[in-house]
């Protein structure tokens, strides 16, 4: 119904279904009804329910007869004053000073052409009005974007303009606040009424664009936004009531997002699952926001920002506690491209660049798969920079630990043997088959000095080929730097 704080609310009064829930609709009764005819006709109505028919002919009539509670409900609102008045708005009215009314026969009628054709002729501020609600009623039944949707909703904006324009209705209203003399009802309730109109009217677009773009008609959205960006009315205006169409929305990712910081603080174990879930719950309510506003709206720019910025203090205390990076990495990347401002931005590429780090040196480079550990890392050492002048030479050196797990640098030291054994163990079969085994000693420490020098070169080698593509070393390498400790020819 209507607050106590501001008793005649447009805003709380229209919405999709204004038309359907509108007293006179449901009662078939006119403007003028009077109490003895309200008491009279929800008889009927109550019989016709019971019996599952019409009482009479009706303007507009619903699909479905209505059912007890929706008479009782339209008979309040009618002995209500200030609803009555709201219904009376959105319903028509008929012509001045007992005038005959073409328009009101023909809907009686169920002519609907021949009613809007009457008061085209007529052109008068009741005519206006009536084609005002004529065509928006219709619009709201007709419920799709075809041909005649699009006409219907063009229309009712066009006529609904020319009313808030109309200072003739606003008087005539402001004569009807007066008749019915109720305190809730001022001198200034007409001009309030007028004021509000023009936000009531897109409220109803803008409700239905929000259902319809969680019913996954996207497209119907869009054309109820387009229908408010061109109906005329002011560009503030339509902002402002598409924001408080989504205001709810928008609180539920603010709410999902204090959520799932709260489980992360309770379990930081399960913290990416967490995490995961928020992502998951609070995409669609981004999809939502993106088809419904510009793209650099406030409201979705600060959208966007909430859900990506509390995917960091969930992340932080989850790697804390299981060191999973390669996780954290996917969340932050995640993360990164629902982010909108660069002060957020910012902030998530700083820590996953520190997280990428962490990655890089934590995990054996060589298995891609086991921690790395400081004692088992490969060193190797490179130079660069060389300068030549005056016969001097001149460089830089470093040395870049490849991250290593104990499994492969243990794997290593084995192959490495076995391949370094292998020359000498031929050498000493051969100097006993062919020389005799007087020279089996000399045989065996020629093998073991082959064994090494091969090891040495073999180690050399693999270390040195799966090292190439570690970051730091390729980043070297491709600035001309070479291994070993110095340049040939170097002191």
């Amino acid at each position: 119904m209507v607050s106590a704080h501001n008793p005649v609310s447009l805003l709380q009064h229209a919405g999709p279904d204004m038309y359907r829930k509108n007293a006179f609709r449901i009662t078939g009764l006119g403007m003028g009804a009077t109490a003895r005819e309200i008491r009279r006709q929800a008889e009927k109505l109550r019989v016709a329910a019971r019996l599952g028919t019409r009482s009479e002919a009706v303007i507009l009539p619903l699909g479905e007869p209505p059912d007890d509670t929706a008479t009782q409900q339209a008979t309040q609102r009618l002995r209500d004053p200030v609803c009555r008045l709201l219904d009376e708005l959105f319903w028509f009215w008929p012509a001045r000073d007992g005038e005959e009314d073409g328009g009101l026969d023909a809907l009686r009628r169920s002519d609907l052409d021949a009613a809007s054709q009457s008061w085209e002729d007529a052109g008068t501020t009741v005519a206006v009005h009536n084609l005002a609600v004529l065509n928006h009623a219709q619009a709201l039944d007709h419920d799709r974007f075809d041909a005649c949707g699009r006409k219907l909703w063009k229309e009712a904006f066009a006529y609904w303009r020319r009313v808030v324009s109309d200072d003739t209705f606003w008087k005539l209203l402001e004569s009807r606040v007066r008749e019915m003399a109720d305190p809730r009802l001022t001198p200034g309730t007409a001009e309030q009424l007028r004021a509000e109109l023009p936000a009531a009217l897109l409220s109803v677009n803008a409700r239905l664009a929000v259902r319809t773009a969680k019913d996954d008609r996207s497209d119907d959205a869009a054309e109820h936004v387009a229908l408010m960006r061109s109906s005329g009315f002011r560009a503030a205006t339509v902002d402002e009531v598409l924001r408080d169409a989504i205001a709810p929305d928008a609180a539920r990712i603010r709410a999902l997002g204090e959520k799932a910081q709260q489980a992360v603080r309770a379990d930081p174990r399960h913290g990416a699952e967490v995490t995961w879930r928020f992502l998951g719950q609070a995409t669609p309510l981004l999809d939502l926001l993106e088809s419904l506003l510009p793209e650099h709206h406030p409201v979705l720019l600060g959208a966007r920002d909430e859900v990506a910025g509390r995917v960091l203090p969930c992340i932080v205390p989850y790697v804390e506690e299981t060191d999973e990076w390669q996780t954290a990495g996917e969340l932050l990347e995640r993360a990164l491209a629902i982010a909108a401002t660069g002060a957020v931005r910012d902030r998530l590429e700083d820590n996953l660049e520190t997280v990428r780090g962490n990655l890089l040196y934590g995990t054996c480079w060589f298995c891609r798969e086991n921690p790395a550990h400081d004692q088992s890392a490969c060193e190797l050492k490179m130079y660069g920079e060389v300068r030549r002048t005056y016969g001097r030479i001149r460089w830089k050196s470093l040395t870049i630990e490849v991250p290593c797990c104990a499994m492969c640098k243990n794997g290593r030291s084995r192959r490495n043997v076995a391949i370094g054994c292998a020359p000498a163990i031929l050498i000493v079969l051969l100097a006993v088959t062919f020389l005799g085994a007087d020279t089996l000693i000399g045989a065996a420490i020629i093998g073991i000095m082959v064994a090494v020098l091969v090891m040495r070169g073999t180690t050399r080698y693999t270390s040195r080929r799966a090292a190439r593509e570690f970051p730091p070393i390729r980043e070297k390498l491709a600035e001309g730097w070479m291994f070993g400790e110095k340049p040939p020819g170097a002191n």
